[in-house]
């Protein structure tokens, strides 16, 4: 019962017009419906991913804070992406070291 309560939360939380004024116009450039939905669902998903990792990495809960804030505006955030990639440590980094 709650799954499925959860995969209806999930399928509301990513609406999108299901028809566009561009596609009466130039219907080749436009995504189909189902399309955009699972566009938007996968960045939900990478928003969600990013913020596991934040939480993961060992920083101040301020810069978390403001770090889960910039995610939230921008999730492609050049800001989060370089204190993922500085707090975390590849295999071949360990190796090397």
């Amino acid at each position: 019962m709650q799954t499925a309560q959860a995969q209806d939360s999930l399928r509301s939380d990513a609406r999108v017009k299901q028809r566009m004024l561009l596609n009466q116009f130039e219907s080749d450039y436009v995504l189909t419906a189902s399309e955009r939905v699972a566009l938007k669902q996968s960045r939900i998903a990478y928003q969600l991913r990013m913020k596991e990792i934040l939480d993961t990495i060992n920083i101040s809960d301020s810069r978390r804070k403001r770090l889960i804030q910039e995610l939230k505006r921008n999730p492609l955030s050049e800001r989060v992406q370089t204190v993922i990639a500085n707090h975390t440590v590849s295999k071949d980094d360990n190796i090397k070291q």
